[in-house]
């Protein structure tokens, strides 16, 4: 190839006038040369690249500029062509025709782009806009480089094409697909600037694009209609063609996708992937990062898919942004967050590209933009600059005038377009809108439409809020029709609807939607109202409205074309005989969207058929779904509930309509929201159903629309994913007294199976779940509106979310550099305080998200609350130190501090009067006036921990620290009530704002629901599983409850549900296994559960358990003997020795001084116990005759949370929350070394010759450690999820198993750290312990029963029995089971059961979410605290296979498994 290109270049050399673009010109020879024997072979588009290929060789030949970079893309171009050249063989050449079909592209574009080039010097390019980049000539280049590449490779390319070569193009472009795009948010090709008008402002803007000392953001304002858009459009365009505009969105009030911020971020983020493959990176890294990214806020998305994006890029002049019509993107309350993103994001974006910004001039909008950018704003509408544009626009429409009515030569005159450019006055829009009437009004008739334009009576113009008035005035009273009152009701109608559309529909489509059909010449349509149309169709009317209305085509949509003719035609005053009531409008359009969905929705209406798919799964469903769903009802699934909520003054019919659309058809509505991928919708839309019948008082659609909202809550992510599910795990799982329930249960087909059920079990009380946190969270409070809500945690994040979905509204806002222990929100919702660990208070701005100011000192211990005070004019805090300081919000300046009477301050409460402050410490509480500032009597009772007022400020709830209950005073009588039901710490109180309700969380796990007033036990809520730190009821009528958790999760309670399906008392928890011992011989198995040890034989399936009791506290240690004849149990107060064979208690060591012992571990010799006291302490203690050993060792600075000695007997190693992992003498228990820096480790275990030690984290991470060096060896995380319970090396030490809170368990290999075989995914909820067998074979899982998983070949696990003992165990059936059935499928983390060929069989709701054994048995078994629902899997799969056709096979592995259980009955 080289030799050839010597050969051209030599042969070019000998012509002449070549010096200045000599090695463009000899390479662009080259591929001339090539192309011209092989552009006859017929592949498309070849002979014309030829063709344009030597057009430009002639112009670039007599250019007198010579580029570097610009030599080398032609080179790489011949490149290209000359591998191309060596294949003779025409028939490989089609083999090859994708790959030549891409070059043929590739090669016309560069044809183009050196075209361009060669055609335009600096000041021309500098004057259009147009500059040459290195980044578009690198893209070119490396385009055809990557092309040659593959050229190269022959025939052979053309399999590798199909298969390899676009597989990264592939998953990239699906990822992105991930990113909704608003459509038609492009420029608009048909909306530019008339040529040589605007150029003052077009230069202007393309100047400031160039000048890099400019402010990054332009701002182009003025009134309606004079331009700015078309402005936009024009500048985007010319951008566009020079490779300079990388994105662009255009708001549109009357399109639903781009008339809100909601597809801001994702519209502009996929078209900056689509601009530049480093963006492109960029981007789709921000989506790996975080895969849910496209539902986040938009604050939480505009920084990762745009800001940090462009940041990564180098451009050697700016890239531009274009957002227009930035006052179209809501209401000014519905813009507020996307304004104050925009604030935010704005400096960083403006410092890497260029944002053009058009906008009507609001105060939002300007305050929202650089100050620069407000202060010097380009106005649009200046008379002055704008006349002569419109005098030239208007010439230059009515001059097409004579190609369309050739007796028209020389009209019109230019007197004529004088005055039309007169009463233009300056607006590009009321120019627009005459020359369409003139040129295709309704009469079709150019002189007269002049003549009437020109007849506007002066003084009716001037009475006219605007110009533009009395033009449409003019337009629609030219109708020939508008004095015939049949044809008033069809406009009405039809451009009513146009009008009131929440997007815009094709005149087929709004035909459909409103009826319109040829019958109704002879039967008339009867409207909601009564009014009767004749019409067939809407197409006649928007003709004749041709120059308001904008069509580009039948099957395209109908826009009014500019914001202010909706104005006009619902302002009475303004559009006169032609008012459009939107009231009527609103109520035809419910209407005919209910008869659509009536006529249309119905089971399965895409016909998937497999409802084992989930809707990402089928291939071809964006075809299905435009075949089976018209547009028409498209539009009316997703907008009924608006239109309906506009409607002030209903009557009784469309209640009813709508009421019996609900009940019958809700389903099929959610079937075909799902299907579109609006499931977000759906929620908000129920909501706005609920409010306005509250509002109205229409009881029976209230109550429909509140069951349907707890309906869409409970099973959304059935809707986000599988439309068929809906039907199946939504049926199934409905509370049957659920109105839903009672329309569908009967009336699928065929019937959905049944599960058996206690009364209200499947009653969900949880209304949604946040688990955005990584650690603890300590507290949550609601927005004044309770729209948002804020919680933090030891995580040192404050998130703001949304809880009716569960998601984020911003990202989380960081500045404490410790845990954010105290929240508060001000009354207006705009500011929030927030009180931490590190002994500072923070003021935020709630809309932006930044904290304001420097934060302010909180004492000199850890602030333990906030509030405000006097009208958010004040804010106070409280701390350990034992002070209350008061700040004034607008200086900052501490402008008083109480000193409290009773110690450090655990809590404290503000009396919603505004007059009384409530103080708590852990010895007392008391109250402080407001007005005077003195305390008020002696403190309250001693050990207060939470503190609470009614809504009243008569009544003050204490939570009891020490006591564990609650106290509730009447603040006027000073008598309390000691409200008892909690087992330990009370941490938090909590009134409803009606008073009627008090609740309590504690740290035994449980909410406690309480009369508000007399005290008398409600009931109370298990759920979460640990601590509740904190509760707060949503505003106004309280009806939903959040608490926060030490399990890291913040749940939203339905308050109505809670009231009626709590119970009075907690249910004792089932009792579950908590330690596992195999003996030397892997023949015996010991377990505990609670303080009992059970042994039994595996070499039986049906060997008896034998229970052993001696510990009356529960039993932290189990371990076999070395020699496999004894066992050891121990609790916190007892070593317990046992004879394995018989049985029975040998030898029990009372140890002393252990109380507060918290785990044991003994010495592998049996000689020594280890034992972790209080939270930071570890000491030895004696095996013989319980003394302890040595002093306590006290090094960790956090709790300590896992210990092990190492088998070899040379280690004791312990982890605590600290960070650190130590190292200690296993005789005295003195740390060796340095410690280990591990962040949270939740587990530990050692290689069996000790020399390596694994960890697992909460941060679910699994490390290894060479222990002499303490190097790490590797880091594995994966595809874990929730923390790592329990670690366990092989006895091969070949492998290291670990248990996931989410209850999987998995297999490493040691060297390599990589993924071993397939997991053990076992059903019911955390696995808490992991022993191995000694022989290596067997493998006991600790859940609520011993699992046992065998060894197969290929690294696989296959479960071989459960044991359990039946007694202790009263939820377990006693029978054998029917199959080995249920272990063969699989529970997913999010709630699908799926077989092992990855079919999702069945979701399971999370308040169910806990699968009980046996797991042999074909009952699936459900509850969170004990089995309370069951369904035949067996029937239910018979009756699946039964509606797909399809056979649901469980694992071939199960067919040779013993369908016996070690459930034996226990002897003692």
């Amino acid at each position: 190839m080289e030799e050839l290109v010597k050969k051209a270049q030599a042969k070019i050399a000998a012509e002449p006038s070549y010096d200045r673009f000599k090695d463009v010109l000899s390479c662009m020879n080259i591929v001339i040369k090539i192309t011209e024997p092989l552009s006859e072979s017929g592949l498309p588009g070849l002979k014309p690249a030829h063709v344009a290929l030597s057009t430009v060789y002639e112009a670039l030949n007599a250019h007198s500029e010579r580029d570097e970079n610009v030599g080398k893309l032609a080179h790489e171009m011949a490149q290209l062509w000359s591998v191309l050249s060596e294949i003779k063989d025409h028939n490989k050449i089609k083999l090859l025709e994708d790959v030549i079909s891409a070059a043929t592209k590739q090669t016309g574009e560069c044809a183009q782009f050196l075209n361009e080039y060669a055609d335009m010097g600096i000041a021309k390019r500098f004057i259009t806009g147009y500059f040459v980049t290195d980044e578009r000539i690198s893209d070119l280049q490396y385009s055809f480089r990557d092309l040659k590449d593959r050229m190269a490779r022959g025939i052979s390319l053309q399999t590798w094409v199909l298969v390899e070569r676009r597989y990264t193009d592939i998953v990239e472009r699906l990822q992105l697909q991930g990113l909704s795009e608003a459509s038609g948010a492009s420029f608009n090709e048909g909306r530019l600037c008339l040529l040589n008008t605007r150029q003052a402002i077009l230069q202007h803007i393309l100047h400031w694009v160039e000048d890099t000392s400019s402010c990054g953001v332009y701002w182009v304002t003025g009134v309606a209609g004079c331009g700015k858009s078309t402005i936009a459009h024009t500048v985007a365009k010319i951008l566009a063609e020079k490779h300079r505009l990388g994105a662009s969105f255009f708001f549109d009030r009357k399109a639903a996708s781009l008339s809100s911020p909601q597809f801001f971020c994702t519209t502009i983020a996929a078209q900056l992937a689509r601009y530049n493959s480093t963006l492109r990176q960029a981007i789709l890294d921000a989506i790996k990062k975080d895969s849910g990214i496209d539902a986040k806020p938009l604050p939480s998305q505009m920084g990762p898919l745009i800001s940090a994006a462009v940041q990564k890029i180098s451009l050697t002049v700016p890239l531009v942004i274009v957002m227009d019509a930035l006052d179209e993107s809501g209401t000014p309350e519905g813009r507020k967050e996307f304004l104050a993103a925009l604030r935010t994001e704005l400096p960083t974006l403006s410092a890497h590209v260029k944002i053009l910004i058009t906008s009507r001039d609001e105060s939002d909008i300007r305050s929202a933009l650089p100050a620069e950018a407000s202060r010097h704003a380009h106005r649009a509408d200046v008379k002055a600059q704008t006349q002569v544009d419109v005098h030239l626009y208007i010439r230059s429409r009515l001059a097409d005038v004579v190609s369309r009515f050739a007796d028209l030569q020389g009209w019109p005159s230019a007197e004529e377009i004088d005055r039309l450019a007169q009463q233009a006055d300056g607006l590009f829009m009321w120019a627009r809108v005459a020359c369409d009437f003139i040129l295709d009004g309704p009469l079709h008739d150019p002189l007269l439409h002049l003549e009437m334009i020109m007849s506007i009576d002066p003084a009716e113009r001037a009475l006219a809020e605007s110009s533009l008035d009395a033009l449409y005035l003019v337009i629609l009273r030219g109708m020939p029709s508008t004095n015939n009152p049949i044809a008033n009701h069809a406009f009405r109608y039809v451009v009513g609807s146009i009008v009131t559309l929440r997007d815009p529909l094709a005149p087929r489509d709004i035909d459909t939607l409103l009826g319109l059909e040829a019958r109704n010449v002879k039967q008339p349509l009867v409207l909601v109202d009564g009014t009767t149309i004749r019409l067939s169709s809407s197409l006649g009317w928007i003709r004749s409205l041709a120059s308001i209305l904008s069509v580009e085509g039948p099957e395209q949509p109908v826009h009014i074309i500019h914001q202010s003719i909706f104005d006009f035609f619902v302002d009475r005053g303004r559009s006169q005989e032609f008012y459009i009531d939107l009231q009527s409008a609103h109520l035809r359009l419910v209407d005919r969207c209910v008869a659509r969905m009536r006529s249309l929705l119905h089971h399965d209406i895409c016909e998937l058929q497999d409802p084992s798919k989930l809707n990402r799964e089928i291939p071809d469903l964006g075809d299905r779904v435009d075949r089976h769903i018209p547009a028409s009802l498209k539009y009316a699934c997703r907008f009924w509930t608006y239109h309906l909520v506009q409607i002030v003054h209903p009557d009784v019919s469309l209640e009813s309509a709508a009421a019996q659309f609900l009940s019958r058809y809700f389903l099929h509505w959610l079937e075909v929201m799902s299907l579109l991928g609006r499931t977000r919708d759906i929620g908000p839309a129920l909501r706005a159903v609920q409010e306005w019948c509250k509002n109205l008082h229409v009881d029976d659609l209230m109550s429909l629309a509140q069951d349907g909202f707890h309906f869409v809550q409970q099973f959304r992510p059935v809707l986000d994913h599988s439309a068929l599910h809906i039907y199946i795990s939504g049926i199934i799982f409905s509370p049957r007294n659920s109105r839903i329930y009672r329309s569908f249960r009967d009336s699928l087909p065929p019937a959905v199976p049944v599960v058996s059920s206690g009364e209200d079990t499947l009653t969900a009380t949880l209304f949604s779940a946040y688990q955005g946190h990584s650690d603890t969270v300590y507290v949550t409070v609601f927005f004044p509106r309770g729209d948002k809500l804020l919680s933090a945690g030891g995580d040192q994040t404050i998130h703001m979310w949304e809880p009716t979905s569960g998601s984020l509204v911003r990202e989380p806002l960081r500045g404490h550099t410790d845990t954010p222990w105290a929240l508060a929100v001000s009354s207006d919702g705009n500011l929030i305080a927030s009180g931490a660990c590190d002994m500072k208070v923070r003021l935020w701005n709630a809309s932006t998200g930044q904290s304001i100011g420097e934060p302010l000192f909180g004492g000199t211990d850890l602030v333990t609350g906030v509030a405000f005070l006097s009208n958010d004019t004040l804010l106070a805090s409280c701390s350990r130190d034992c002070w209350v300081r008061v700040w004034d919000v607008q200086t900052r300046n501490l402008v008083r501090k109480l000193a409290g009477r009773i110690g450090a301050l655990i809590s404290m409460a503000v009396s919603p009067d505004g007059k009384t402050l409530a103080i708590a410490s852990r010895d007392s509480a008391e109250l402080w006036s407001l007005t005077n500032w003195e305390p008020i009597g002696d403190p309250l009772h001693s050990g207060d921990n939470a503190v609470a007022f009614s809504p009243d400020s008569k009544r003050l709830a204490l939570g009891k620290y020490k006591e564990h209950f609650v106290f509730l005073w009447n603040l006027t009588t000073k008598e309390a009530r000691r409200l008892e039901g909690h087992k330990n710490v009370v941490y938090t109180v909590a009134f409803s704002p009606d008073g009627r309700l008090l609740v309590s969380g504690s740290s035994d796990n449980t909410i406690r629901l309480w009369n508000g007033t007399t005290g008398e036990v409600l009931g109370a809520i298990q759920g979460h599983t640990h601590t509740v730190w904190s509760l707060a009821f949503s505003p106004g009528e309280g009806t939903q409850l959040a608490s926060a958790s030490a399990d890291r999760t913040v749940r939203i309670w339905d308050v109505q549900s809670l009231l009626a399906s709590v119970s009075r008392e907690t249910r004792s928890p089932s009792p579950s296994v908590s330690s596992v011992a195999w003996s030397p011989t892997s023949k015996k198995l010991a377990f505990t559960i609670t303080n009992a040890v059970y042994l039994t034989s595996l070499e039986s399936s049906l060997s008896p358990i034998t229970s052993m009791h001696q510990h009356s506290e529960e039993v932290l240690l189990l371990v076999f003997s070395s020699d496999g004849l004894r066992l050891a149990s121990a609790s916190k107060d007892l070593l317990q020795w046992w004879d394995v064979e018989i049985g029975s208690a040998l030898d029990g060591v009372p140890l002393k001084q252990t109380e507060m012992a918290r785990f044991i571990a003994m010495s592998p010799d049996s000689t020594r116990l280890a034992l972790l006291l209080d939270r930071q302490v570890v000491q030895l203690w004696n095996a013989a005759d319980g003394e302890p050993i040595g002093q306590p060792q006290a090094d960790h600075d956090e709790w300590i949370i896992c210990m092990s000695f190492s088998p070899d007997g040379s280690w004791l190693a312990t982890a605590a929350y600290d960070g650190t992992l130590r190292l200690r003498d296993p005789f005295t228990g003195v740390q060796v070394g340095d410690p280990i820096l591990v962040a949270y480790a939740s587990a530990i275990a050692f290689s069996g010759d000790g020399k390596q030690i694994a960890a697992g984290l909460v941060s679910a991470t699994i490390r290894l450690w060479n222990v002499s060096s303490r190097e790490l060896v590797w880091e594995y995380s994966g595809d874990v999820v929730g923390k790592i319970l329990s670690v366990v090396f092989t006895s091969d030490e070949e492998q290291l198993i670990s248990a996931s809170e989410n209850g999987t368990a998995f297999a490493l290999n040691v060297s390599s750290g990589a993924r071993v075989g397939t997991a053990v995914r076992c059903f019911n909820g955390a696995i808490k312990y992991l022993a191995l067998s000694h022989d290596g074979m067997d493998l006991a899982v600790a859940t609520d029963t011993v699992q046992i998983w065998s060894a197969r070949q290929k690294d696989t696990w296959v479960f071989r029995q459960e044991v359990y003992p039946r007694s202790e165990m009263s939820w377990r059936d006693a029978g054998p089971p029917s199959a080995p059935f249920l272990a063969s499928l699989r529970e997913n983390p999010d709630g699908w059961l799926a077989s092992d060929e990855g079919h999702e069989l069945l979701w399971i709701p999370e308040h169910l979410r806990r699968v009980w054994s046996p797991f042999q048995s074909s009952r699936l078994r459900l509850g969170r605290d004990s089995p309370t629902v069951t369904l035949d899997m067996h029937e239910y799969l018979v009756w699946l296979s039964g509606v797909t056709g399809a056979r649901y096979e469980v694992d071939k592995e199960w067919s040779g498994t013993p369908s016996a259980m070690s459930g034996a009955e226990i002897s003692n």
